[in-house]
């Protein structure tokens, strides 16, 4: 039996496997929110602010487990009618007096806002979640609150907008009005719980979003992504945050600033202040820079902090970073990822054209020798050994390569796959439209053109070279392949049919060319 073609259909079978073992490994149901013991009390934490004291063990599991259940919309819309925007007017954001926190943040997606705060007790950010800040005036932008504890320190928190490449900011400044020293407390900032999505990930979210975190890496080294586990983490990280497929909320606290990161289930960070002492009449400020909005690869590498690596492109990751360029250099030439992408498979097929070469040769040296293959076969049928030794020697007298005809479909499986997880997790593609109906390249073709179209194709790319072969089986197999393809292909995302229609168009057209030469040579 020929080798190649049983190849060739074990790959269009292991494609077939990844494309559901991919989707169980993601897409597992949530496990059930088990009750979470009531928040550490205002009064407690005033009295650990105030005097300087690290909270005990239960105290610090008290106040990172979620206490507050997911609100309904009249308790949400009541906390963000007390809300006030943002002055910078580029985001719709909203901000509570109870510890200055975000509790609303209405994203610009292509497919419409989107609401990223998952619960607004206490909100993204929130300080002091005791105290009731009082807005400001600032300049530049800036949003500003300050508050008073107890003990007479003034506390400023300050978020200040990004700038061309620069991430926003939060500056907390403690500003001791006393002739006595004060000490800063261990203040905490949250994130979290949750962070919501777009409408068509809703009923997956829970089982994707984390608290994730970026190692420092050596010197020259990009660190490791961590997805942290409930509990305290050391670090020293780049930046911590909580993320979901499309969507990433997380701060860059500077070294030596916070004593660790504690996170909880459902995901949600705490980062601690170490304690300061402020002397009389004095201050000590922190300034952490943030990020809360999509995880698109494109404006998170221009950062230089590492945010584009909560982008999941999972086992091939440096190639699908790779591809998110590519496509996006030839989007800015077309305007449209549909045609990026029907662009950049001419490209890989060009590269690959040297392969397919050799490939439609070997297959056609394969084809003239299916007689002889045939003969071997009758006359050293019961004896395997002596049939390969011999089928061995005739490939070897010919020239002929069993295998090469797989080589092009084995290097496309890695792009393949890196295009599969661009498509799932990449916001650049997602809400993007190719033409007519194909309103989402991410989402799967609605009226099931293009996978039917596909297969349509590849059944003619079948019907323009049959098998040369007399087994039976490896016909069927042949003859089968275009339905199993169709039927895989009718959830995938469209952007990745179109990728894999296109080529097989190609393909396809290069086939009758070279089929033509080898002919008449």
């Amino acid at each position: 039996m020929d080798k190649n073609l049983l190849l060739a259909v074990a790959l269009s079978i292991a494609v077939y496997a990844l494309w559901f073992g991919l989707i169980e490994k993601h897409y597992v149901n949530p496990a059930p929110r088990t009750p979470t013991a009531a928040s550490m009390p205002a009064a407690n934490q005033a009295a650990a602010a105030k005097s300087g004291e690290p909270l005990s063990a239960p105290e610090r599991e008290r106040t990172t487990a979620d206490s507050s259940p997911d609100r309904g919309p009249a308790d949400r819309k009541a906390i963000e009618a007390e809300a006030e925007p943002l002055a910078d007017q580029s985001k719709e954001i909203r901000i509570h007096p109870q510890g200055a926190a975000i509790v609303s943040c209405r994203y610009r997606g292509p497919l419409g806002a989107v609401e990223l705060v998952h619960d607004p007790t206490p909100g993204l950010f929130a300080t002091w979640p005791e105290l009731r800040f009082s807005r400001e005036n600032a300049a530049g932008g800036a949003t500003l609150y300050s508050a008073s504890r107890p003990d007479g320190m003034r506390i400023f928190k300050e978020y200040l907008p990004e700038g061309p490449a620069t991430l926003p900011r939060i500056r907390v400044r403690l500003v001791n009005p006393t002739a006595q020293p004060l000490e800063s407390g261990v203040w905490t900032m949250n994130l979290g719980p949750g962070l919501d999505t777009v409408p068509s990930e809703m009923k997956e979210n829970a089982s994707v979003w984390r608290a994730v975190g970026l190692l420092a890496g050596e010197k020259g080294s990009g660190g490791k992504i961590e997805a942290f586990k409930p509990g305290a983490h050391a670090g020293p990280y780049r930046w911590a945050g909580i993320d979901n497929r499309y969507f990433l909320a997380a701060v860059l606290p500077a070294p030596g600033d916070f004593s660790a990161i504690e996170s909880a289930s459902p995901p949600r960070l705490t980062l601690r202040a170490l304690s300061a002492t402020i002397p009389p009449r004095g201050e000590r400020a922190w300034e952490i820079p943030y990020y809360l909005g999509a995880k698109g690869q494109t404006w998170l590498t221009q950062y230089r902090s590492g945010l584009e690596r909560s982008i999941d492109f999972g086992f091939f990751a440096q190639l699908g970073r790779f591809v998110i360029k590519v496509l996006n250099r030839i989007h800015r030439l077309t305007g449209n990822w549909g045609w990026a992408i029907v662009l950049m498979t001419f490209l890989i097929q060009a590269l690959l054209f040297p392969l397919t070469y050799k490939s439609m040769k070997a297959m056609a040296v394969m084809k003239k020798l299916q007689p002889d293959i045939s003969r071997l076969q009758q006359k050293y049928g019961k004896d395997q050994q002596r049939l390969n030794a011999e089928m061995m020697e005739l490939y070897k007298k010919s020239g002929a390569n069993p295998l090469g005809g797989c080589l092009p479909l084995l290097l496309q499986m890695p792009v393949f796959i890196a295009l599969f997880n661009a498509m799932r997790s990449a916001w650049e593609l997602h809400g993007a439209p190719w033409m007519f109906w194909v309103r989402d390249l991410s989402a799967k073709d609605p009226y099931y053109v293009l996978p039917i179209v596909m297969g349509g194709v590849m059944f003619l790319q079948n019907r323009m070279n049959p098998a040369a072969t007399t087994d039976p089986t490896q016909k069927t197999m042949m003859t089968w392949m275009p339905v199993i393809f169709t039927f895989m292909f009718l959830s995938t995302p469209a952007g990745l049919v179109l990728y894999w229609l296109t080529s097989s168009i190609i393909s396809a057209g290069i086939q009758v060319a070279l089929k033509r030469k080898f002919e008449q040579s």
